[in-house]
């Protein structure tokens, strides 16, 4: 049977994608926008129209000068979001068999060549129940 999108094995290799390869670079942009975008809402009062002067307990104070920067990155989040194209990890990709075969000058995936009895190609696998047992 296949595994849940809620399975611990999918949700910790998940997390292995976002913190070591090439999703970590595009994972950490997503979070800096966010919090750029949450800082700048914070910032504003509780209308949305007047930024806030004065600092409340457990706020922490923003010179002018960063939000300056925090407002030059919110319009870079929505250029940013149009122009990149997403990663894609959906879709079939290279297996170590094919790799192989490449680098040995073959055909990524060998050539069927026998005939069934309605005169088509085989088809790979034999008919019947599955041999190993999943």
């Amino acid at each position: 049977m296949a595994k849940s999108v809620r399975s611990k094995t999918k949700r910790t290799f998940r997390n292995k994608k976002r913190e070591d390869s090439v999703y970590a670079a595009t994972e950490a942009a997503r979070l800096h926008r966010l919090n750029a975008k949450l800082t700048a809402i914070v910032s504003k009062d509780s209308e949305g129209d007047v930024p806030v002067q004065d600092q409340e307990e457990g706020e922490d104070y923003i010179p002018d000068e960063e939000n300056d920067i925090l407002k030059e990155s919110a319009d870079a989040m929505s250029v940013d979001t149009e122009s990149t194209k997403p990663i894609s990890t959906h879709g079939p990709r290279g297996s170590r068999r094919e790799e192989w075969r490449l680098s040995k000058g073959l055909n990524p995936k060998p050539r069927r060549n026998g005939m069934n009895r309605q005169g088509t190609l085989a088809g790979r696998r034999k008919a019947g129940r599955a041999k190993r047992r999943r």
